[in-house]
């Protein structure tokens, strides 16, 4: 019986050992007592009463703890902004959208589906804050329980602005189920009423575009888009759409007679502009900024031979970049798209980004293309071979017959001189000239040409297809957020990937080393101005290096190499340019005059002209290219920019680019009488004159289609931008007619 009770006991004893193992498992589980499971909730701070947290002779920081919100109250006019829609709070909304001043994006490590939940959705057992006072401001950690995630958000009040951070390398996970992919950031304090008089978002997608807040019967209209445009390294499956990137870091929102702007001022690369226009749920409209703090890739899921869908996987660690908005509040007549120009412009001043200088003004600009490819066959096997569109010779007569017609030369820019052409070869098109282009003898006539304006040799030292020279396509590509090589297929008119012309993207640590080698090409030929259009457009990640996750300093070393060629004695230039390649470079080829001409925008507005003109010379995308040359002059004329054509001296019907780079339309014979009718015969060159070193500091259209740019020096221009002829302020006006005033 003793016996008996002995193994009673010990079964006893080791059921109780067993319960509680199980019970500490799940305690463990549960984020109870393990400190990997807990690290996110390591977070000093506590609840805070609601009170005054900074004040300065314009603002008043605010805490209010009933809402769990961050207010900033002008002093001037007791005017207030919110990161929650306050007024909608104060009313009784329960609105998990509208209380909720941050929303994050998380990645199901099991399932790689991605899901996005609002903080105020957390608030009870499954999230909470605590606050912690800072100087002039207060850091709010918002707790995410159900995925084990803490984002903490510094609130710091500054003499003329609100600035918001989000450092990364504070922000808390468990990660075993879930990883963080982006935070969206003071949701709603870029917001206005939808019907608010004159309530509009300001987006900066291509030169400009503004959201209309109120409601119309589509519901809610939705825009994003990437700062800096799409991440060059990330693979594109399945791309059918062509839009305008964004090029300025900056967003905005008016209605009522006040406004507020947010500018991006650290992180822009990591960072998604997101607008939402006519909720008619919540009555407001708003836009705001989401900051990505993982990378991740893209690509097309097959099974069973059958496309499922797009798959996202995000990289394995959280960047550590710090992201920061600062906001700026407007009123009166500066409560509008106008306004925020004239800020943004102001600020860049101030930081030292954009100086008070510009080129000699020109009412145009060429870029010639030198040569392509056509595929050719020897004993059946199929065998590409490059061929001129333009030599060396014929381009210097293309520019002498404009200077002799037109009066004035043009800027030119020498594109696809390169080993293949159009297309992307060899790092910079490789070491030398093709004797396809000319001979050296003819290359340096070309260059006492045009020794008294600018001639621009355009290297591309981003894109390659070829190794070459110590650039290797085994050892020097970017690699994507899963450590994939930058892969990339140019696409046709009909979207098909040419599998014989892929190309990658260059390692960011090869990038100065490649900008280096295309100055010593240019300085070899005496070629003294130097042009870089795939670098001023294209902002790109490389993972193989932790320093340039999520293009993080993009930035930073795009101008350093811009500045070393100034400082080396070269002229530069770029195309399409972000703010910080334009910033740096004497002439903006390629800007865009359109915002992209997605259906959710309302109104086209040139917000990057206004910052930039007067300061940067800028030309248009090649207007004879375009599908209604007529319009693209017009809206030239409104904005105030020279003119861009691109051509050549040849047609080579075998050509494999003529389709992808519209070949067919840049012969200079075709297109010889149009550049004179337009420049000379339209007064082109007259408008241009009046208006080139001024800055345009309003524009608005009417609805007619009339639209009225106002310029410093006293000059007005009137645009009709339709195909009818309609009355207008100044008159009658025929289509695609413009007046100065």
């Amino acid at each position: 019986m003793q016996i008996m009770s002995c193994k009673k006991g010990l079964l006893r004893v080791f059921i109780f050992l067993l319960i509680s193992c199980i019970m500490v498992s799940m305690f463990t589980g549960c984020g109870g007592n393990n400190s990997t499971s807990n690290a996110y909730r390591s977070v000093s701070g506590a609840a805070l009463d609601s009170q005054t947290l900074a004040s300065n002779s314009n603002y008043e920081l605010l805490w209010n703890n009933d809402g769990q919100t961050v207010i900033l109250k002008s002093l001037k006019n007791g005017e207030y902004w919110s990161d929650i829609l306050y007024d909608s709070f104060l009313e009784g909304s329960i609105s998990v959208n509208g209380n909720s001043p941050i929303s994050i994006t998380v990645a199901n490590t099991r399932t790689l589906k991605w899901d996005t939940f609002t903080s105020c959705s957390q608030i009870g057992d499954n999230g909470n804050v605590v606050c912690k006072k800072i100087d002039n401001g207060i850091r709010v950690t918002y707790f995410f329980n159900i995925y084990k995630i803490a984002v903490p958000v510094d609130y710091t009040l500054n003499e003329d602005s609100l600035t918001i951070t989000v450092d990364s390398s504070k922000i808390l996970e468990d990660g075993t189920d879930y990883k963080l992919v982006s935070v969206s950031i003071a949701s709603w304090l870029c917001s206005a009423k939808n019907d608010a008089q004159n309530g509009s978002l300001f987006v900066p997608s291509g030169s400009g575009a503004i959201m209309y807040s109120a409601e119309t019967p589509d519901g809610t209209r939705k825009y994003t888009g990437e700062v800096y445009g799409r991440d060059a390294a990330r693979r594109n499956p399945l791309n059918l759409v062509d839009s305008e990137d964004i090029k300025l870091p900056v967003f905005g929102a008016y209605g009522n007679g006040k406004g507020i702007m947010g500018i991006i001022k650290q992180g822009a690369g990591s960072c998604e502009i997101e607008a939402q226009a006519g909720n008619s749920k919540l009555g407001y409209s708003n836009v705001d900024a989401i900051f990505y703090v993982r990378g991740y890739d893209e690509f097309s899921y097959v099974y069973q031979g059958k496309y499922q869908g797009i798959t996202k996987r995000v990289n394995a660690d959280i960047s550590g970049q710090v992201l920061s908005v600062s906001y700026y509040t407007l009123y009166g007549d500066e409560a509008d798209y106008n306004g925020m120009a004239e800020k943004y412009r102001s600020y860049l001043l101030e930081e030292g980004k954009l100086e008070d200088v510009q080129e000699d003004s020109n009412p145009y600009a060429v870029s010639m293309l030198g040569g392509t490819n056509i595929t050719t066959s020897i004993f059946g096997i199929p065998n590409q071979k490059l061929v001129s569109l333009t030599t060396f010779t014929q381009a210097a007569d293309i520019i002498g017959e404009l200077e002799e017609n037109i009066g004035i030369k043009p800027y030119v820019r020498m594109m696809g001189y390169g080993d293949n052409g159009v297309r992307a070869g060899s790092i910079a098109g490789g070491e030398k000239y093709s004797s396809v282009y000319g001979s050296r003898s003819e290359l340096n006539s070309l260059l006492d040409l045009c020794q008294d304006t600018q001639l621009f040799f355009d290297y591309d030292i981003i894109n390659f297809s070829k190794s070459s020279f110590g650039f290797s396509l085994n050892f020097d590509v970017a690699k994507t957020a899963i450590l994939y090589k930058t892969e990339h297929f140019p696409v046709s008119p009909l979207r098909v990937n040419d599998k014989d012309n892929v190309y990658y993207i260059i390692s960011r640590d090869k990038l100065s080393i490649a900008a280096e080698y295309a100055l010593e090409k240019a300085k070899s030929y005496g070629i003294n101005a130097v042009s870089f259009s795939s670098l001023g457009s294209t902002a790109f990640s490389d993972f193989s290096d932790d320093s340039y996750i999520n293009k993080y300093g993009i930035e930073a070393n795009l101008s350093d190499i811009l500045e070393t060629a100034e400082t080396s004695g070269y002229k530069t230039a770029v195309a399409d340019a972000n703010i910080y390649a334009a910033c740096e470079s004497d002439i903006l080829f390629d800007t865009a005059t359109d915002n992209g001409d997605y259906d959710v925008l309302d109104l086209e507005i040139p917000f990057y002209q206004m910052v930039f003109h007067s300061y940067k010379t800028m030309y248009t995308n090649a207007v004879n290219l375009e599908d209604n040359t007529s319009l693209a002059i017009a809206k030239a004329a409104a904005y105030g920019m020279g003119l861009g054509y691109t051509l050549s001296y040849d047609y080579v019907y075998e050509s494999d680019d003529l389709d992808e780079f519209q070949l067919y339309g840049t012969v200079y014979s075709d297109n010889a009488d149009e550049i004179y009718e337009v420049l000379i015969e339209n007064g082109y060159i007259e408008l241009y004159s009046a208006v080139a070193d001024a800055k345009e500091v309003r524009y608005e259209i009417d609805e007619n289609g009339v639209s009225k740019s106002e310029f410093n020096n006293g000059k007005v221009v009137y645009v009709n931008q339709t195909k009818n002829t309609v009355n207008s302020p100044v008159g009658e006006l025929e289509p695609y007619a413009f007046l100065v005033r």
